[in-house]
């Protein structure tokens, strides 16, 4: 009987200081899934690449996860910060912890066993065990088969300038989009590697996909779709480009399928 009541007793107070955490986030997937696993009341503040879902775009943001300062993430008094692969300097990081700051690291999902991987995770250590296996089932139930491979040629660009491109090749959250829609990603080497003119033309996707923070970035659809990196390209030249939200085409995040029904279906629409 005692040690029931030890137990129950322990089980309150783990749950009692999950639900007192300040959790701050640095890095949009643990973002998206810490609100989709039912956290995100504990979450007092987020940085910029965190734009989903739309009720975390309220809080305050400590800066791009890449580029942390000490001084703005503690201003928010977290108990608690969460920190995707790549996030801030050594030097942040380690600052942070001296001040008796919690930091969770969590590497960055590049294969969809390894995004169930992180929400079970995020679930144990934010006390959501039960929503993190509920997340899972659900993906696992949406998710649709990979697609016969088809002729369809295209490729993902990153980054632009007057002189190439960064492309996206295997080992990246859009070469597994490419793979479910059968679609064949142009771009062979692992990573994110620069094209240049010649290799565009080369290669001579059937359509384009980029990021709509790159695109934004560029003055919008047609002024990059001119691009001198992309003039001699079909492609571009009719501006058969897909501009997919930056957060669901690079990170893998809880609105998978929705990233491969969209590109799925622009696939159909324009070849």
């Amino acid at each position: 009987m005692k040690l029931r009541l030890y137990l129950l007793i322990a089980l309150l107070t783990q749950s009692f200081a999950a639900q007192a955490e300040r959790i701050v986030i640095a890095g949009g997937t643990l973002t998206d899934i810490v609100f989709a696993i039912g956290a995100g009341k504990q979450v007092v503040a987020i940085d910029t690449s965190s734009t989903s879902p739309a009720q975390a775009q309220s809080l305050p943001k400590v800066g791009y996860y890449r580029d942390l300062s000490a001084e703005g993430v503690l201003s928010q008094s977290p108990s608690l910060v969460l920190t995707l692969e790549g996030s801030g300097r050594p030097e942040v990081l380690t600052q942070l912890k001296s001040t008796g700051v919690r930091v969770n690291h969590y590497p960055k999902p590049t294969q969809v066993k390894e995004l169930f991987a992180l929400i079970e995770r995020l679930g144990s250590d934010l006390n959501k065990q039960q929503n993190a296996r509920a997340l899972i089932r659900k993906l696992q139930q949406q998710l649709p088969n990979k697609a016969t491979p088809t002729q369809n040629k295209a490729m993902f660009i990153l980054s632009a300038s007057e002189r190439g491109v960064l492309v996206a090749g295997t080992d990246t959250v859009p070469d597994i989009l490419f793979s479910y829609a059968g679609i064949k990603n142009l771009a062979t080497e692992s990573g994110f590697k620069p094209y240049n003119i010649e290799s565009m033309v080369a290669a001579n996707p059937d359509f384009i996909v980029a990021p709509s923070h790159t695109v934004d970035s560029l003055g919008g659809k047609k002024k990059f779709c001119q691009l001198p990196a992309l003039a001699l390209i079909p492609a571009a030249q009719k501006c058969r480009l897909l501009v997919m939200d930056s957060l669901i085409s690079i990170g893998m995040t809880s609105r998978l399928p929705e990233a491969i029904a969209q590109l799925s279906a622009f696939q159909r629409e324009i070849l």
